[in-house]
């Protein structure tokens, strides 16, 4: 029955993608928020953070790994600089860097000790400390060879780490005034900050700046989250990431009204413009984590009151698929078709057609034909099948975006 309903929806010309977003495997260790979040190789590494509920303050030093093959998690080694949260962090050269943050249940004490982890070795080291004050809530990201911190707790300054000399430089501050709770990432040899408690205004801000390591200049870009009905929705305790030439902006809160947010920006550089996505399908947040990998965004965590362990990934090239379906052209010739018929694809956006597949049916619902495409034409043989009609569906990682009919007449 189901497949008979499946070949009704095909005949009818219509498609369903398959989730942009993807619920995963949860966190591991126990729901939190201020987690630290990294990419090295071909895993996700996450931990440290805390919650604070009706009890006291508790915080974190445990560390774990994500393998997306498998959507499992594995606890690993602790985290050297002991309980912490609000710490930033980047990866080069499959090793990642974690430092700064807070590290008292009740007080403050802050602290800028900085350490890195081998995930081939499972092993933590301690190294030169983070020159600026001690602070939490600081940005992280990584251009090339230099990884940069700064922001955070009061602070505006932003510092370059260089791993082989394991050395710290001071570089031009960020714009705006101190502010904490920012977003960071990089994104083709440039680094961007943004949004955040801006101490000058007492504020959650729009702002976002872009600096060129070249130079050691930081530049204004448009401001993020400027809804044209309802006006700019000034936010704090934010991500963001940097992927495939776009940066994205997800979730947060504004400090005026306490609302958590849980819409999606994507930031083009070459036009300086913020386009709204379709929301983010968790609950709305604020102190989500994110990284990418292989293509793929991942979040997870974060708290609006209640913390959160969820994970959830992020298919950028569906997305794009999805946006550009209209100019997609699939063609079938010859048809009707006798011994062979070519299924041709042209005008495909640009991400990877490695997963791109052809499945054909019979009316009765059975599959005769299921194999990977490449763009352009794809010859199938139909000597062998009997005459009638029959229906295609061109998929992208299983999820339907183009059908259409074939008859076969011998």
């Amino acid at each position: 029955m189901k497949q008979l309903l499946l070949i009704l929806s095909l005949l009818a010309g219509s498609y369903s993608f398959g989730a942009i977003w993807t619920q995963k495997s949860d966190f591991g260790g126990e729901a939190r928020h201020r987690t630290t979040m990294l990419t090295i190789g071909n895993k996700i590494y996450a931990g440290l953070g805390h919650y604070n509920g009706a009890g006291p303050n508790i915080l974190f030093d445990d560390w774990w790994e994500y393998d997306p093959s498998t959507n499992a998690w594995t606890q690993k080694a602790d985290y050297l600089g002991g309980i912490c949260y609000h710490a930033a962090g980047f990866t080069i050269d499959d090793i990642g860097y974690v430092g700064t943050g807070r590290i008292s249940p009740s007080g403050s004490v802050l602290v800028k000790d900085f350490f890195k982890y081998d995930a081939t070795n499972n092993t933590w080291t301690q190294l030169t400390d983070f020159p600026g004050s001690g602070r939490r809530g600081a940005v992280g990201f990584a251009i090339g060879e230099y990884g940069y911190i700064g922001t955070g707790s009061s602070s505006q300054d932003m510092y370059r780490y260089h791993p082989p000399t394991d050395s710290w430089t001071q570089v031009a501050n960020v714009p705006g005034g101190a502010r904490m709770s920012a977003i960071g990432f990089s994104l083709d040899g440039y680094g961007y900050v943004g949004t955040g408690y801006r101490y000058s205004q007492g504020w959650s801000s729009t702002d976002f700046y872009k600096y060129d390591p070249t130079t050691d200049t930081w530049t204004p870009i448009a401001d993020v989250g400027i809804d044209p009905l309802n006006g700019p929705r000034p936010r704090m305790e934010s991500t963001g990431f940097g992927l495939n030439g776009k940066g994205y902006v997800i979730t947060g809160v504004t400090i005026s009204s306490g609302d958590n947010y849980k819409d999606f920006w994507e930031y083009d550089p070459s036009l300086d413009q913020w386009i709204e996505l379709e929301e983010f399908p968790g609950t709305a947040r604020r102190y989500m984590s994110a990284t990418t990998l292989n293509g793929f965004a991942y979040v997870g965590l974060g708290t609006n009151g209640t913390n959160f362990k969820d994970f959830w990934r992020y298919d950028l090239a569906l997305s794009v698929i999805e946006k550009s379906i209209d100019q997609i052209a699939v063609q079938a010739f010859p048809n009707p078709a006798s011994d062979h018929v070519n299924i041709s694809i042209e005008n495909f956006p640009d991400v990877s057609p490695k997963n791109l597949s052809i499945q054909i049916h019979n009316l009765v619902g059975q599959k005769v034909y299921d194999e990977k495409v490449v763009l352009g034409d794809n010859r199938i043989e139909t000597q062998n099948w009997q005459n009638g009609q029959y229906i295609y569906s061109i998929a992208y990682n299983d999820s339907p975006i183009k059908t259409g009919k074939i008859i076969v007449n011998k």
